[in-house]
């Protein structure tokens, strides 16, 4: 008996440490709210497509700004989930290869 309680603690000892570890990098789940491909300046050429993008954290619905390839943004679609965190004006998006995406937050809403 004194043996199963001690292989049971460090079981328990062992799932806690994983699911801290797991969790420990700050990252949650955000849901994409719109996502829009804006129009490319013809003054200014870029290799870059400019989009503007909404992402609810918690109760909080981020708009950001980003610049990037197409390629990047090919599957993003309302309602898709992605691990997200906030870094000052940045919101940091890990995609699901794990290459992590910066989107410049433009403005925050809180429900009232």
């Amino acid at each position: 008996m004194k043996r199963f309680a001690i292989a049971t603690l460090c079981c328990l000892a062992l799932t806690a440490t994983l699911a801290f570890a797991q969790g420990g990098d700050g990252f949650q789940t955000a849901t994409v709210n719109s996502i829009e491909k804006l129009a490319n300046d013809a003054r200014h050429p870029s290799d870059l497509d400019h989009y503007k993008i909404s992402m609810r954290m918690g109760d909080v619905l981020y708009m950001c700004k980003a610049a990037a390839p197409a390629a990047t943004f090919m599957d993003w679609i309302s309602g898709k989930e992605f691990l997200a965190k906030e870094n000052g004006k940045i919101l940091q998006v890990k995609k699901p290869d794990g290459k992590v995406v910066e989107l410049e937050i433009t403005g925050k809403k809180k429900p009232k």
